[in-house]
C-alpha cells in the first residue's frame, strides 16, 4: 500500500454520515446540503476488509458526526469480528457521547476523540451554535467511566476567539490522564470564512512557547495520524499539535479517506477522489481494490495551503 512517493499506507479514515448535530463555523454551512444516500454497514464492511487486505490495520470513524447515524455500534462491532484490523477509533463532538458509549465499549472501540474547542460554556455555543459543553463534558467522563481511554481531547485554536485558553486546556494534561491536541486551522470550506470568530494561529510557534515555560519533552503516543506529542516531566497527561501549516507532515501521511457516499479521497487538501460508489454497490472487490490502487497513484506529494490554496469541499463531507 504505498504511493508514487514510497509512503505506506496503513491508516483509513471513515465517514458513516455527512450529517451532524451542530454547525461548528469552520467545519459545516448552517442551511448544510446532505447526500441522498450514504453507504450501508454491509457495504463499509466489504470496502473495509478490501482495504484490510491490501495493508490496512487502523480505522477511525467519522462524520459529519457519527453518532446521529442510527445503530453504530452495530458496524463497530461487525468491524472489530468481520475485518482483520488492530484498531478501531472514532471522533466526535461529544452530545451523544453520554448515551453512547458503554455501547461504544461493548461494540469493540478502542479509543475515542472528543472535539472541545473551548471550556467556556458562551464560547462552546458560539462555535458550534448549538452545541452544549455541560453535555459534552457529561460525554467525557461516561467515556472514561466505561474505559474509553485513553481519552483525546480535540481543539482547533482560533487566533483571537480562543487562544487565550489554551494554557487551561493544557493544564488538564497536569492533572488527568488525557491527550489534549491543539489543531491549526486548515483552509478547508466553511474555515474561509468565520464571521468574526478568529483565524489561523501558529501552533508552532504556542508549541515552542509552552516547551520554554513548562519544559516538554517529546512523547510516544498511539496512533496512526499526524500529531506529534510531548508531555511536561512527570505529567500524567499529554500534549499533541496537529500543524498542516507551520510544521507540514505530509511526507509522512499513511491516510486515505472513504466518505460517507462512496469516494476515495487520497489527500484532505485537494477535491480530487476516486468514485468507487457503483463498484461497492455492486459488491466488486476488485473493482473496490483498484479504486484504491487508482486513489493512491493520483495522491499528491503535498498540499499548497501555505501557497494560499484552498479547499473547495467542506470539511463535514470530507470526514476530516
Amino acid at each position: 500500500m504505498k504511493d508514487r512517493f514510497g509512503r505506506e499506507h496503513n491508516y483509513l479514515r471513515i465517514s458513516v454520515t455527512d450529517r451532524c448535530n451542530l454547525r461548528c463555523h469552520y467545519c459545516m454551512p448552517l442551511h448544510a446540503k446532505f447526500f441522498d444516500q450514504v453507504l450501508s454497514f454491509d457495504e463499509i464492511v466489504t470496502v473495509v476488509q478490501v482495504a484490510s487486505e491490501l495493508g490496512i490495520r487502523s480505522v477511525r470513524i467519522t462524520g459529519g458526526e457519527p453518532l446521529v447515524r442510527p445503530n453504530l455500534p452495530e458496524l463497530i462491532y461487525r468491524l472489530k469480528t468481520e475485518c482483520d484490523l488492530e484498531e478501531i477509533s472514532c471522533t466526535t463532538n461529544g452530545m451523544l457521547l453520554e448515551r453512547f458509549a458503554k455501547d461504544l465499549k461493548d461494540a469493540g472501540l478502542d479509543r475515542i476523540n472528543v472535539s472541545v474547542d473551548t471550556l467556556r460554556p458562551e464560547r462552546f455555543r458560539k462555535i458550534t451554535r448549538f452545541g452544549s459543553l455541560e453535555t459534552v463534558l457529561y460525554g467525557l467522563r461516561r467515556a472514561l467511566e466505561v474505559g474509553l481511554t485513553p481519552l483525546k481531547i480535540n481543539a482547533v485554536i482560533l487566533n483571537g476567539f480562543n487562544d487565550d485558553e489554551i494554557e487551561d486546556l493544557f493544564q488538564l494534561t497536569l492533572v488527568e490522564d488525557v491527550t489534549v491536541r491543539f489543531l491549526e486551522l486548515m483552509p478547508i470550506g466553511e474555515a474561509l470564512s468565520l464571521n468574526g470568530l478568529g483565524g489561523y494561529l501558529n501552533l508552532s510557534k504556542v508549541r515552542r512557547a509552552l516547551t520554554e515555560k513548562y519544559g516538554l519533552v517529546p512523547a510516544d503516543e498511539r496512533g496512526h495520524g499526524p500529531a506529534r506529542y510531548w508531555k511536561a516531566p512527570g505529567a500524567p497527561g499529554k500534549v499533541g499539535f496537529i500543524t498542516p501549516i507551520s510544521d507540514r507532515y505530509c511526507a509522512t501521511c499513511s491516510r486515505l479517506r472513504l466518505t460517507a457516499n462512496g469516494e476515495i479521497r487520497p489527500c484532505l487538501a485537494y477535491d480530487v477522489h476516486v468514485n468507487l460508489r457503483d463498484a461497492i454497490r455492486q459488491g466488486d472487490r476488485e473493482a473496490i481494490a483498484a479504486g484504491i490502487a487508482r486513489a493512491l497513484e493520483i495522491k499528491p506529494a503535498g498540499h499548497h495551503w501555505d501557497e494560499g490554496k484552498i479547499t473547495q469541499t467542506v470539511m463535514s463531507s470530507l470526514g476530516g
